[in-house]
């Protein structure tokens, strides 16, 4: 394979030997430069003074004193002047909030008129009929006039709609506006780049012997030519001062139906450029290697592959050479392929790395979230992700300290909004501080970045592509400052969105050395270049070609009549940069996406199918697959009572320690769920970690109602525990103050919160759902009064030692119980437990309630035996009643449990009671001796789904022996 640069390097070093010096050699891109360089220096074998190298559009611009009026500048420069006209033809000006969407578009087709010498007033013109278009344009042809024929057609002066009549208007302003905005910077010193083009191909430079200086101009590789090009190169060729090597195939150029020789049939035949190099070859014609065809099953599978089409040749030539090429047809996979290619293999990214995929834009992005928030809520809150997504950025180095008094903040006090004020109290940084100000807070973004820039260079943090970007976000947020502040004012909104529309579209030039390593770029990037192993991703139909075009004031009939660029021509230089790499790779993979969705359609480029048709190309189809692996089911994990944590389950034994640990009914019911569970959250104590969610689970919805009922009648008590049907009547113009209160609490940690804030929509939500809950059980007890509350919550008094035999010694345990509630009605006493959750009152029978496996678990009547039994022992008392209080049963179940037999409901009370409990301590003590049994492992059953998701699932779903280090707290 001889490339294409090596074949003009050749030519030139034969037409100019030693003079060289004295020629300019231009591209249509930078990249070509290092690699003429390099032919140029392999093939002279000594040193020589070097050609001038230029791109075109440098080129151009030397011949101009003006500056290149940057992006911004521009638009806020066609602003004003905008403004200006309006302002003499109607008084009416425009906010730049509302014009700024508008001025992308009319600048881009300010450019392509330039560069295509097309003069405004012939396109932005008034309605016309047809035959004073003909008068207007003689020199039209008759398919240009059937163009203009065909859009004037659509727009009758009669039945104007008012879209119609804005777009008429706008044109009308046009041609003034293209006048007025390019002497507005030609006063400052400023052009666009386009209007250098023109003003060049008018003769109109102003640095006119600036081309005269090299004896040669040499053009490189051109395809797509603007008019303002083909003029000059025409002008300059004929007075024999350029020469022009065009990178073509035969087999593309003499065919008239291939789309990829178009602009360069137009440039030999129509412009009569001459190809200094001669007669094209018909390289493609001749070529019948293999082509791989990849078939993925999704977008990044694409990317993915790279590991395995490149694992085994990091030591080739072509790699060490650089002369393999990933080249991406779509550039959105440029993360997905850097992560893709093995770590082994040198890369060079030789494209632009979008910003906007970049960690430095993630906290640009965040800040300006953040103020939208201020902005929209008109509050100085923070969501909560967003400020666990700045403690745990890579860029913010956050003390672990300072990280954990956060969270403990945010979960503390459940907030998923978090006060602004309490935020500054517990972290210093000014990075959440509210900016209100439009005109400072591009100012105030600058300290941020540069901060953070500052940080990680001290820190030796910053490696050359962070570099290269925060050159890139500082330069972007430079120009933004100083075009922004000629404004008189500038709303945050408008600043914000300026700010991300400014970065999303630019890429930082992260170059690394295009001579050796594995090459990854765009197919723009390789006009001129040529590789031994391409890889190209994304060759999908609407991506290669693109099937859209940039946003346009002009019209397609009116585009095609002036001879503007259309979507056509989109589709030529991407069928022409396509054919160009297989005229020379000796290895070709071609990889597209065959998922059909909303964003692909699953077929491969129509390009690839025209070879397949045409070309003496052998192709390979392949399909990517996924290896489905199924693995044995690992053994159930268990841990065994020895060592430490034999000492552990001691201390729940050993009566001389009044600190020892004991046996809620929580933990009681969680062993006989699971065993390894039990270890987990009561010996190991691996906490959960603390999580915040947004739907507001049952459990939080129980809490709020628990300390509902318990603020209710300890109001009650405080005056009489004889509670009575008036009593809990006039209460209940308490309850909505109550239910605040409560909520409050929950959310924020201040019962008083609502005070002074209102609630959101979402907690107004959560406060019906626990106001109508409360409701239920209130107006349950009201058909139960009279009755008398005893106690309520009470965390301390109902601790008892159970007696075990444990290992053939006798042994106690300690039981403890937390009780909701404890009354006395007609004589007898109640334990009282309120549920909102799915929980059921039917059992079947004692042995089915102590097993999990069985489907008639109830682990709620087995907590309120527990309390009861617990109740009992401490008082004395006998004949206690177990009454569980569920929301969603309450009103057709009442509270008592009960079991069914033939059609008939037997209520847990009496005398089935009293044997029913004489049966669960049997079954209690069992349970408890099996728990401090040495020879009984803690073990899941995995016939036992647990209701449960947590982090502890990982235990069970790795399924191994784990090494677990137990520090004894006792």
């Amino acid at each position: 394979m001889i490339p294409f640069l090596k074949e003009v390097a050749n030519d030139l070093i034969a037409r100019f030997g030693s003079e060289l010096k004295d020629i300019a050699i231009i591209f249509n891109n930078k990249r070509p430069e290092m690699y003429m360089k390099k032919y140029l220096a392999e093939l002279i074998g000594k040193p020589i003074w070097s050609p001038s190298f230029f791109t075109v559009q440098q080129f151009f611009n030397n011949a101009f004193v003006e500056r290149e009026a940057d992006k911004l500048t521009q638009i806020l420069t066609l602003y004003q002047c905008y403004n200006a006209i309006q302002q003499r033809i109607d008084g009416k000006t425009m906010s730049i909030e509302r014009f700024y969407p508008m001025a992308e578009i009319i600048l881009n087709d300010f450019a392509q008129l330039d560069y295509d010498l097309v003069e405004p007033n012939e396109v932005y013109t008034e309605l016309y009929d047809i035959a004073l278009i003909e008068k207007q344009f003689p020199h039209f042809s008759e398919e240009q006039l059937s163009f203009m024929a065909q859009f004037w057609s659509t727009f009758n002066s009669e039945k104007h709609s008012y879209i119609q009549d804005r777009f008429i208007e706008l044109w009308k302003t046009l041609p003034l506006l293209y006048t007025d905005f390019h002497q507005a910077l030609k006063e400052r010193g400023l052009a666009t780049n386009s209007q250098f083009y023109r003003s060049f191909a008018k003769g109109d430079e102003t640095s006119p012997s600036y081309i005269y200086q090299f004896k040669q101009l040499v053009f490189v590789g051109f395809n797509a030519l603007n008019k303002a090009e083909a003029l000059l190169f025409k002008k300059w060729q004929k007075a024999k001062r350029a020469l022009f090597y065009f990178d073509v195939d035969r087999y593309y150029l003499d065919d008239v139906q291939q789309e990829a020789g178009a602009f360069l049939r137009r440039n030999l035949n129509s412009h009569g450029l001459l190809h200094a190099l001669g007669a094209p070859f018909n390289q493609l014609a001749d070529r019948n290697q293999n082509i791989k065809i990849v078939q993925t099953t999704s977008y990044t599978a694409q990317a993915k592959l790279l590991d395995s089409f490149l694992v085994d040749k990091k030591s080739t030539d072509a790699i060490s050479q650089g002369l393999t090429a990933v080249l991406l047809a779509d550039e959105r996979l440029l993360i997905p392929t850097l992560q893709s290619i093995p770590v082994s293999i040198e890369t060079n990214i030789t494209m632009g790395f979008p910003i906007s995929q970049s960690p430095i834009y993630g906290i640009v992005d965040l800040w300006l979230r953040i103020q939208e928030r201020y902005l929209q809520q008109k509050s100085d809150l923070i969501y909560y992700k967003d400020v666990e997504i700045f403690l745990s950025h890579p860029l913010i180095h956050t003390p672990d300290p300072i990280k954990e008094q956060v969270q403990q903040l945010i979960y503390t006090n459940h907030y998923i909004n978090v006060p602004l004020v309490e935020l500054q109290a517990v972290s210093r940084t000014s990075f959440f501080d509210k900016r209100t100000d439009g005109r400072y807070l591009i100012k105030n973004l600058q300290e941020i970045i540069r901060e953070i820039f500052q940080i990680r260079k001290e820190k030796e943090l910053l490696t050359y592509p962070d570099a290269a970007i925060f050159t890139e976000v500082f330069k972007i947020l430079n120009q933004l400052y100083d075009a922004l502040s000629t404004l008189p004012s500038l709303s945050v909104e408008f600043t914000i969105s300026l700010i991300r529309k400014s970065l999303q579209g630019i890429t930082a030039a992260i170059e690394g050395d295009p001579l050796s390593g594995v090459q990854v770029m765009g197919l723009l990037e390789t006009r001129n270049l040529d590789f031994k192993e391409i890889y190209i991703l994304g060759v999908n139909e609407g991506i290669l070609p693109k099937t859209s075009s940039s946003a346009t004031f002009i019209p397609d009939s009116i585009r095609r009549a002036h001879g503007l660029p259309v979507l056509e021509n989109q589709e030529a230089l991407s069928a022409y940069l396509f054919y160009r790499l297989m005229q020379r790779a000796e290895q070709i993979t071609l990889v597209y996406n065959g998922h059909v969705d909303e964003n692909s359609s699953g077929e491969i480029s129509r390009f690839v199918k025209q070879l397949q048709f045409e070309s003496h190309f052998n192709f390979i189809e392949l399909k990517q697959q996924q290896i489905i692996k199924t693995n044995e089911a690992p053994p159930a994990m268990e841990i065994k009572k020895v060592n430490e944590i034999g000492k552990i389950l001691q201390s729940y034994l050993n009566r001389d320690n009044s600190l020892r640990p004991g046996i809620s009914a929580t933990a009681f019911t969680t062993f006989l769920q699971s065993p390894l569970l039990f270890f987990l959250k009561y010996v190991a104590k691996i906490k959960e970690p603390q999580l915040l969610t947004e739907d507001f689970e049952a459990n939080r919805i129980g809490s709020i109602i628990h300390e509902i009922m318990q603020w209710f009648y300890e109001e009650l008590k405080r005056v009489s525990p004889h509670i009575t049907a008036q009593r809990i009547k006039d209460q209940l113009s308490r309850l909505d103050h109550l239910c605040l209160k409560a909520t409050a609490k929950d959310f924020y940690g201040n019962p008083a919160y609502f005070d002074i804030n209102s609630p959101s929509s979402t907690e107004k939500i959560v406060l019906e759902i626990v106001k109508e809950y409360a409701q239920i059980f209130i107006h349950h007890d009201l058909k139960n009064t009279p009755f008398t509350i005893i106690e309520l919550e009470n965390k301390q008094d109902y601790v008892i030692d159970f007696p075990i035999t444990v290992d053939g010694k006798e042994s106690s345990v300690k039981l403890y119980g937390i009780i909701d509630r404890v009354d006395e009605k007609d004589g007898k006493i109640r334990i009282v437990d309120y549920k909102t959750g799915s929980d059921a009152l039917d059992y079947t029978d004692i042995d089915s309630l102590f097993d999990p496996s069985s489907g008639k678990f109830n682990k709620a009547l087995l907590q309120t035996l527990f309390y009861t039994y617990i109740y009992e022992k401490k008082t004395g008392k006998i004949g206690v009643e177990p009454n569980l209080y569920v929301a969603r049963r309450l009103r057709q179940e009442g509270s008592l449990f009960y079991t069914k037999s033939r059609g008939s409901k037997f209520l847990l009370s009496e005398a089935s009671l009293s044997s029913f409990k004489e049966a669960f301590e049997l079954r209690l003590r069992q349970v408890l001796e099996d728990l401090f049994n040495q020879q009984i492992p803690f073990k899941h059953d995995p016939r036992i789904n647990l209701p449960y998701n947590d982090h502890y699932q990982e235990f069970f779903r790795s399924g191994v022996d784990q090494d677990i280090e137990i520090e004894s707290e006792y």
